[in-house]
C-alpha cells in the first residue's frame, strides 16, 4: 500500500496557473496570434464569460477568507473522526505548517478492506495563503472541463450537490487496480479532498455523504 502523504497538489496547481499567466508576457508574436485565436473561441463558446465570472468570484472569495481567523489544530483533527465509513484512522498530520507553508490543514489515512486505503484531506482556507490555494481551486471548478486519455478521466462535475473536481484512472489491463480523487469546497472555504488507493470514484462519491462536514463552522 502506498503511505506517502500527498500534500503538494494544491501547490503544485497554484504555481502551474501562476507560471501559466506569466509565461503570457514573454510570448512571441505567433503565439500572441494564436491566444488571440483561442480567445475568440473562447469567446464564441461563452467559456470566456465563465473564465471572467470564475476570475471576480475568485478576487471576491480571496479578499473575504484573508479576513478570518483560521483553524486551531485541535479544530481541525476533530474534523478527522478515528473511525469512517467502519475503517480505522490509521495515521495523521497536521498543524499551520502542513504545506511548508502557513495554513491551516489536516490530512488522515484510512484503512479499507481489500488492501484499499483511503486519504482524506482539509485545507482552511482562512488567511493569507489560505485564501489563495482555495479561492484558485473555485476559480477551476467554475470551468466546465472534462478530459480523458488511455490512463484516467478528469471531470469538473456535481457530487452531492459540491461542485467537485473529480479523477478517475483506467485499467491497463484486466485486474489492475483503480484510482481515483475528489476535490471540492465547502461554505466557500473549506477544502476537501478524498484520494482512493484501490477505489472507484462511484464509491468515493458514496464517501461524500458520510464525511462529518457539519463540525466545520
Amino acid at each position: 500500500m502506498r503511505k506517502q502523504f500527498k500534500y503538494a497538489w494544491v501547490l503544485a496547481l497554484s504555481t502551474a496557473m501562476l507560471l501559466g499567466c506569466n509565461a503570457g508576457s514573454e510570448s512571441k508574436d505567433s503565439d500572441q496570434e494564436d491566444a488571440g485565436r483561442n480567445m475568440s473561441a473562447a469567446k464564441d463558446s461563452g467559456s470566456l464569460d465563465s473564465m471572467e465570472d470564475g476570475a471576480a468570484q475568485m478576487e471576491l472569495q480571496q479578499a473575504n477568507l484573508k479576513k478570518l481567523t483560521k483553524m486551531s489544530d485541535e479544530e481541525v483533527e476533530s474534523f478527522f473522526p478515528e473511525t469512517l465509513n467502519g475503517w480505522r484512522r490509521s495515521a495523521y498530520a497536521g498543524g499551520n505548517q502542513a504545506y511548508g507553508v502557513d495554513v491551516a490543514s489536516g490530512h488522515a489515512v484510512y484503512e479499507a478492506q481489500d488492501d484499499k486505503e483511503l486519504m482524506l484531506t482539509l485545507t482552511d482556507g482562512a488567511g493569507e495563503t489560505g485564501a489563495a490555494i482555495v479561492s484558485l481551486m473555485a476559480m477551476g471548478l467554475t470551468m466546465e472541463s472534462e478530459k480523458e486519455s488511455d490512463y484516467e478521466v478528469t471531470k469538473n462535475e456535481h457530487v452531492h450537490g459540491f461542485r467537485a473536481a473529480t479523477r478517475e484512472t483506467k485499467p491497463k489491463q484486466e485486474g489492475n487496480v483503480v484510482d481515483s480523487d475528489i476535490a471540492f469546497i465547502y461554505k466557500d472555504r473549506y477544502l476537501i479532498k478524498l484520494q482512493g488507493d484501490g477505489f472507484k470514484l462511484d464509491e468515493l462519491k458514496d464517501i461524500v455523504t458520510k464525511l462529518p462536514i457539519e463540525v466545520l463552522k
